[in-house]
């Protein structure tokens, strides 16, 4: 449904899908992941070994048909991918919204407006977004711009696949101390949904007992060809 590369004025995304021991994709998933930095704030939290990537990879890909790339900055050295800054993706969410999604953009046309009145929210494709950038690589712009560009290419798969009709649904969780990517959300046109309370973790130096869920309906028309 996606390309294997995305490429923007200054990245270039790879799609991460083998998990053979000896091959790239492996390796370069293991940097994102193992780097407690760039995953401070996952659950999931930092891989400690090659193996634990690789079983981590092959769970991401079977169980969440995780859409994950890496995301490469442009260099003057003319490398063919460039330097390796952190990750996103788009995970499915098989469980459903995390909480009820906004009411979708209105549609001019009778037809429309009436296909909407039958659509519920179980009718939602639904995608969890995710992204990990490396600390060299903050205050770059980085995130948003690979985020925007994966979120581009999925809305025009969606309406490609579809013939143009069909809709998705994309939830973003961000935690209330996140401040970079409350502000990365919603440069995304990400819309806050809610406040979801959750037994307390001990992530990222504190306990957190809730997160922001903010949602984003597809497709994007504004920005399908860019």
């Amino acid at each position: 449904m996606l390309p294997s590369k995305i490429s923007t004025d200054r990245l270039t995304l790879l799609r991460l899908t083998t998990t053979s021991p000896s091959h790239p994709h492996l390796h370069l998933f293991h940097e994102n992941w193992s780097n407690p930095t760039a995953t401070a704030w996952s659950l999931r939290g930092p891989t400690h070994s090659l193996s634990e990537s690789r079983e981590w990879m092959q769970e991401s890909l079977s169980r969440f048909d995780n859409y994950f790339y890496a995301v490469f900055a442009h260099t003057s050295q003319h490398e063919e991918l460039g330097v390796h800054v952190g990750s996103v993706s788009l995970r499915l969410q098989a469980d459903g919204p995390t909480l009820p999604p906004p009411p979708p953009p209105r549609q001019t046309g009778p037809h429309d407006l009436e296909e909407e009145k039958e659509r519920g929210e179980d009718d939602l494709p639904l995608r969890a977004l995710g992204y990990a950038m490396f600390p060299e690589a903050w205050g770059r712009g980085y995130g948003t711009e690979a985020n925007r560009a994966l979120l581009d290419a999925y809305s025009a798969a969606v309406a490609r696949q579809s013939g143009g009709k069909g809709k998705g649904y994309v939830e973003a969780a961000v935690d209330d101390e996140n401040a970079g990517s409350l502000v990365l959300i919603r440069k995304l046109g990400f819309e806050c949904v809610g406040w979801k309370e959750s037994d307390k973790v001990w992530l990222n130096g504190g306990w957190r007992g809730g997160y922001w869920v903010y949602g984003l309906h597809l497709p994007l028309p504004s920005r399908i060809s860019h």
